[in-house]
């Protein structure tokens, strides 16, 4: 809009504001027919308005220097009042950049900013008219004193000084230590926190040589003042230490005794600057005293750095060589691994493939543990082009990786199969239902029981229509047969067999009071092998004593089948577990009997596609193989009693496993619940040891934090015979490395399982 125009729509017209906005800037420029119109809207309008309009960001424009402007010159004289808005606004102009012009306007006006700016614009612009800093808060008064370059920091500076104020000397150094004209200023002058920590803190920063030598040679402030600080001031002094030189930093960062706890506790910042620092200093000594108490993928890492240094002792010339000659990226990839921060990766594995093992194996149908732990007994299938196709069963030793027994000439199809012990296993025929056309009259094909040991294979006729569950129970070489019997009225009645070690087997009547057209599915047996679950999906389950013979069904006597299992089931010594189709956990306590119903406790989606639970003694948890998206085992952390708090995450820990396997998955758990087999219809079988689950609270942690107890613990794990080679090889060099800081420690009572001890250290607890 043109002055002109402006000027006449001006006078009346909606287009007030936008007119008065372009009669201000012309007027700055030294217009005259705008500095006119300006005073005509100074009296039609009032001041406020006109001068409120002006100091807003409307009239702003690029390089505008309002206060050069001809309107404000007018108030000069003093004969006209200056308003309030414009001495505020001249204040927060001064504030935020000094000007030597707009300073000597605010003189000649002589007011302070008004009630309606800041406090904190008040409180400056009266201390910046006057000497009085008495009404000055002190840390606006600090505030003041850090601006170089500008009236108001001089004279808070004159009056920090004249105060000689400990707090607020000590508020001033604090932010001197980011700001170097600051720093100079207190070094000019003395000035130094009162407090002699932070003194010593302060003469670091802030680089007095001279000032820090006296008053702290040993460096004891330096690392009090150290440990109290934040980890951004901890970084910033650090950085200061290193162009300071001259310091112990090992003592600072750790404290002045230097334990190893204190050493280990640090951070991995921390640890890199004292490795760095160590290193310049060439101080291989005490480099390496440090490095076996970094964590051990730190620690191979460190040892390369020692340029031509060995240190003088076998023992520690035994353990830096083993550290030396460690792959870096190994290390990484396994400490990563166990210690479960790789989680997307899958666990360390052992994989074995049946074909490797004898050419005439294929698919696999079961798989069973020895009661050991140290064989797998298999049934499965030949290659497909053969002809006819025969079933077959074998032991693998798992130590050797050896087949230790097979046999190839198996008829009829298998899916079932126990290890009894010593080389026996028992196999079950699969699909009794279907008719053999080539026998005359098309006769049903009764299932049979083969016992396989080293005599032999003897075929068992149970005399039953269909086998349901097959599974090793407590007894030298014992199992059970749950199966189905059809009568001549064609209705189907469930019996449990016992078999005992020469194949042998018996009718228990267990099943006898539970009526036809139960399906007597064995779902699952408990660690010792007395309690078998027993679970028909459309009927009901029952737990059976098969000491006691003692049958206890699993119902809340609703009428419903809400409470009724369905696999996978697993059993604890006191505890059953079950999945339903809408991703929820049932448990049932002890006595498991009918009076108690389940819990049930929310845990997966309904699409969840769990594929197995099984109770682990070596873990104290039941597990679950979890094909959902990526196959990966999940610990749960089941209440052990009904009373018990329910975890609001049922899942505790997961562990990847390798996915790159058929769909058709065989997942057994070994006795002890050490070790998971994870069985493919291609024939291979992954073995993944679940005792490393213990080791990922400490496993990456500093060497110089690890006890006895967890030494242990790597050892136990170190020393399976089926661990990985990778992960082996990592945990054999971190035994190496706590042995080695371990073997002059003498432990007295509980202490002797749980100290964290070190060179020539005796740690004393309870006898």
């Amino acid at each position: 809009m043109r002055v002109r125009i402006a000027v006449l729509v001006g006078r009346a017209s909606r287009w007030r504001l936008r007119s008065l906005v372009t009669v201000l800037r012309a007027a700055d420029s030294g217009a005259p027919a705008a500095i006119r119109a300006v005073a005509d809207a100074l009296e039609s309008l009032g001041p406020e308005t006109v001068w409120e309009a002006w100091v807003s960001p409307l009239v702003t424009g690029p390089g505008r220097r309002r206060w050069d402007s001809p309107l404000v010159a007018e108030l000069a004289d003093g004969s006209t009042p200056v308003p309030d808005v414009l001495v505020d606004a001249a204040w927060c102009d001064w504030l935020d950049g000094h000007e030597a012009e707009l300073w000597s306007l605010l003189r000649r006006w002589n007011r302070a900013a008004t009630t309606s700016e800041s406090e904190k614009v008040r409180v400056l612009s009266r201390f910046a008219l006057s000497d009085d800093s008495g009404a000055v808060d002190a840390r606006l008064l600090v505030d003041a004193a850090t601006r170089f370059g500008h009236p108001l920091g001089e004279r808070a500076r004159t009056q920090l000084l004249a105060l000689s104020d400990p707090e607020v000397i000590d508020l001033y150094c604090t932010a001197a230590l980011n700001s170097p004209e600051a720093a100079a200023f207190c070094a000019e002058h003395h000035l130094a926190p009162s407090d002699e920590v932070q003194r010593a803190v302060f003469f670091v920063r802030t680089g007095q040589h001279e000032q820090y030598r006296a008053l702290d040679p040993e460096g004891a402030f330096l690392a009090l003042g150290y440990r109290g600080a934040s980890a951004e001031e901890r970084s910033a002094l650090r950085e200061a230490m290193t162009a300071f030189g001259g310091i112990d930093a090992l003592r600072v960062l750790a404290g002045q005794r230097s334990a190893q706890g204190d050493i280990a506790s640090l951070t991995e910042q921390e640890r890199a600057y004292l490795v760095r620092q160590l290193k310049e200093q060439r101080d291989w000594d005490r480099l390496w005293s440090f490095t076996l108490l970094l964590p051990l993928a730190e620690a191979v890492r460190t040892v390369r750095t020692f340029e031509g240094w060995r240190p003088a002792g076998e023992e520690d010339r035994d353990a830096f060589e083993a550290l030396r000659a460690a792959d870096p990226q190994a290390v990484d990839g396994s400490m990563s691994i166990l210690s479960g921060a790789a989680e997307p990766s899958p666990a360390p594995h052992t994989r074995i493939r049946l074909a490797d093992l004898d050419e005439r194996l294929a698919g696999i149908t079961d798989l069973d543990f020895s009661p050991d732990g140290t064989q797998l007994a298999f049934v499965g299938d030949g290659p497909p082009a053969e002809e006819p196709i025969l079933a077959r069963a074998g032991i693998v030793d798992l130590g050797s990786t050896t087949l230790s027994r097979l046999h190839c000439d198996f008829t009829d199809p298998l899916d079932r199969v126990a290890h009894l012990g010593s080389g026996t296993m028992v196999v079950a025929e699969a699909d009794p239902y279907y008719v053999d056309y080539r026998a005359e009259g098309g006769n049903h094909r009764r299932p049979k029981i083969h016992h396989v040991d080293g005599s032999g294979v003897r075929a068992l006729d149970p005399g039953v229509d269909e086998i349901m569950g097959l599974k090793r129970i407590a007894g030298d070489r014992a199992f059970a047969v749950s199966a189905l019997l059809s009568k001549a009225d064609l209705s189907d009645h469930p019996v449990l067999f016992i078999g005992g070690p020469h194949g042998d087997l018996a009718a228990s009547g267990v099943l006898d009071g539970l009526g036809e057209d139960f399906e007597p599915l064995i779902a699952a047996v408990d660690p010792g092998g007395r309690l078998i679950a027993i679970i028909d999906v459309f009927e009901a389950a029952v737990v059976a004593d098969l000491g006691s013979f003692v049958v206890n069904k699993l119902d809340d006597g609703s009428g419903t089948m809400e409470n009724i299992p369905t696999p996978p089931v697993a059993l604890s010594p006191s505890t059953l577990v079950s999945c339903t189709n809408t991703g929820e956990l049932k448990v049932w306590h002890e006595p498991l009997t009918s009076a108690e119903p389940s819990m049930t406790i929310p845990v997966w989606s309904p699409s969840a596609d769990v594929t197995e639970l099984a109770w682990s003694p070596a873990l104290n948890r039941f597990v679950a193989v979890n094909f959902t998206h990526e196959l990966h085992l999940e610990l749960l952390d089941v209440p052990p009693t009904r009373d018990a708090l329910v975890p609001d995450e049922l899942i505790s820990e997961r562990m990847a496993l390798n996915d790159e396997v058929s769909t058709a998955l065989i997942t057994r758990l070994s006795p002890r619940g050490d070790v998971l087999a994870v069985g493919s219809a291609d024939g291979t079988i992954d073995l993944y040891i679940l005792t490393t689950f213990p080791l990922r609270p400490f496993i990456a942690r500093p060497m110089g934090l690890m006890t006895h107890q967890e030494l242990g613990q790597v050892v136990e794990v170190q020393k399976h015979p089926l661990l990985d080679e990778a992960s082996r090889t990592t945990l054999t060099l971190l035994k190496a490395c706590l042995e080695h800081r371990f073997r002059h420690d003498v432990g007295l009572g509980n202490a002797a399982g749980t100290a964290v001890a070190g060179d020539f250290e005796i740690e004393l607890g309870e006898v």
